[in-house]
C-alpha cells in the first residue's frame, strides 16, 4: 500500500489487516510556514501556524486511537519544493507526507541504497557526455537495464529509493569535483542530493 493510499487509514477498524501501522505526517516549520502559504494552495485553509499544527497534532492523536503509529516531521519549505520540482509531483497535503515519509525512511535506514533516475529526453541529450550511458544506445535499453539493477538489489534485501536528476546539475558537479560521469557518480550525486533534501538539521 502506498502513502496515498492513506487518506481514510484513521478510519479503518482496528482489526483491519490491509490498515498499515506506521505514518509520516509532515509539517512546514514555523519559520517557513507564511512563505510555503503563499506557495502551497492547501495551507490557505489553515488561518496560521498554530492552526496548522493542530491540525498536525489532531490528525497524528487520531491515527493514534485507531492504532496507526504517526510521527509529526518538520519539513523545510525549500527542500519540499526543490523535491516536487524535481518529482513533478503537485505540492499538496499527500504530497507533503509522502515527503515527510522519505525524509523519516532516510534517517532511520541510513543504508538506503539511491538510484538516479533519468528522462528520456536528458538521456537523448546528454548520450554522449555521460560514460554511464556508453553501451546502451537509446534510453529504453537504459531504464530496462537500470530496472533489472534495482530489482537485483531489493532482491538481496536492499532498500531502494529512486530519485530524478538533473544531468546538467550532475554534469557540472562531476566537472567541480574532478569525478567522472559512471554509473556509479551518477547514483552517488543522487545520493547526495537526496540526503541534502531529507536532512532537516
Amino acid at each position: 500500500m502506498g502513502i496515498f493510499d492513506l487518506e481514510s487509514e484513521s478510519a479503518a477498524p482496528i482489526g483491519s489487516e490491509a490498515r498499515v501501522r506506521s505514518r509520516a505526517i509532515g509539517l512546514v516549520v514555523e519559520g517557513e510556514f507564511a512563505r510555503a502559504r503563499d506557495a502551497i494552495p492547501f495551507l490557505v485553509d489553515y488561518f496560521d501556524f498554530e492552526d496548522w499544527l493542530d491540525r498536525c497534532e489532531g490528525l497524528q492523536i487520531g491515527l493514534a486511537m485507531a492504532g496507526v503509529d504517526a510521527t509529526i516531521i518538520p519539513i523545510r519549505f525549500e527542500q519540499f519544493l526543490e523535491w516536487g520540482h524535481l518529482t513533478r509531483t503537485p505540492l499538496n497535503e499527500q504530497a507533503l507526507d509522502v515527503f515527510a515519509t522519505l525524509a523519516l525512511d532516510m534517517r532511520d535506514t541510513p543504508t538506503t541504497t539511491v538510484m538516479a533516475a533519468v528522462s528520456e529526453f536528458d538521456f537523448t541529450a546528454y548520450s554522449g557526455r555521460v560514460d554511464a550511458f556508453a553501451g546502451y544506445g537509446d534510453s529504453r535499453h537504459w531504464r530496462r537495464h537500470r530496472d533489472a539493477l534495482q530489482c537485483k538489489l531489493e532482491a538481496s534485501g536492499a532498500r531502494v529509493e529512486t530519485l530524478p536528476i538533473r544531468l546538467d546539475a550532475f554534469v557540472d558537479w562531476s566537472t567541480c569535483v574532478g569525478q567522472n560521469t559512471s554509473e556509479a557518480w551518477l547514483d552517488r550525486y543522487a545520493q547526495l542530493m537526496l540526503e541534502h533534501l531529507t536532512t532537516f538539521e
